[in-house]
């Protein structure tokens, strides 16, 4: 079934010109733009874009769809705001923070922060980000907040403001069999010589564990690429392979082995911060948001070390 979010999205690129200045209007990703726009064309049973040279346009039956949709959104934002006067009211009045975050901290602590609590001082819009890719978005005046990922050689004296939410090791975890016969042997060579599930290249989190690797002069072989977590620990199971994954995102029904500083060889860690703008205002929506991502963080953490 067709969404409004989808219809909204096929307004932007209607009105932006293009999938990629879509994305920026929307604060998504490209590929997240073009999936919901493949999904409205997939249940409209027609397409709704086609090549324009180096970029896209919409067809013309595209075209028609964005104008109706674009209709349907505004009348649907009307008829909320006629059948709930004190809704209208009340968003008048509340502040609007524009909030990015990256996906497993959209799941692990954004969402269910929100679910947890009544309401919140602010009105909130979030929006998906890379894991780094927040952090620039505030300090360009895109967003006035966002869950991101914090390198060690970042200070708040870049502009931005930083509240950490949580310090998140990675787990190295594979078949009990493969981490114990590799846990007699010690160095470098101990860990290149295993088949490694790794994240897509060129990703924000291959980049830290292939920098962390190339530290400590570890030669991943990989047996399987993906971004996806859970997917990443499906496939070590099913490719007898390991994988560093964060201690958040862990999962029990794997039946995964885990184990910490294997070979003498540390694991990588992240530290998930909340930013904003270094402030001419503390404001008070940042501490208690900060607060209760915390909290959030606290309940949906998964465990780090095997028993």
């Amino acid at each position: 079934m067709a969404t409004l979010q989808q219809f909204r999205t096929l307004h932007t690129v209607e009105t932006c010109g293009g999938i990629h200045a879509a994305a920026k209007a929307l604060h998504l990703s490209p590929s997240a733009v073009s999936q919901q726009v493949k999904a409205l064309a997939a249940e409209c049973g027609f397409p709704l874009l086609e090549p324009d040279g180096r970029g896209i346009r919409l067809t013309e039956s595209g075209e028609s769809v964005a104008q109706a949709v674009s209709q349907i959104a505004q009348l649907w934002e009307k008829a909320i705001l006629r059948a709930r006067p004190e809704v209208r009211a009340k968003r008048l009045q509340q502040p609007v923070v524009s909030l990015g975050s990256f996906p497993s901290a959209m799941a692990n602590c954004v969402l269910p922060a929100f679910r947890s609590c009544a309401e919140y001082s602010v009105k909130v819009r979030l929006f998906e980000t890379s894991p780094h890719e927040g952090c620039e978005l505030v300090r360009n005046e895109i967003l006035d907040a966002a869950v991101s990922l914090k390198d060690a050689v970042q200070t708040n004296e870049d502009g931005l403001h930083w509240l950490p939410l949580q310090h998140d090791p990675f787990v190295l975890v594979g078949p009990s069999g493969l981490l114990s016969s590799t846990a007699r042997s010690r160095g470098a060579s101990a860990l290149s010589s295993l088949p490694w599930i790794l994240p897509c290249a060129g990703s924000d989190c291959d980049r830290l564990i292939s920098g962390h690797m190339a530290r400590h002069g570890v030669r991943a072989r990989p047996a399987g690429r993906t971004d996806d977590w859970s997917l990443a620990q499906e496939m070590a199971a099913a490719l007898n392979a390991v994988a560093y994954i964060p201690s958040s995102v862990l999962r029990n029904e794997c039946g995964l082995a885990r184990v910490v500083d294997l070979a003498g060889i540390p694991n990588p860690f992240r530290t998930v911060v909340l930013v904003t703008r270094r402030p001419e205002e503390h404001k008070q929506w940042f501490s208690d948001m900060s607060r209760r991502f915390k909290q959030a963080y606290a309940r949906t953490a998964g465990e780090a070390y095997s028993s």
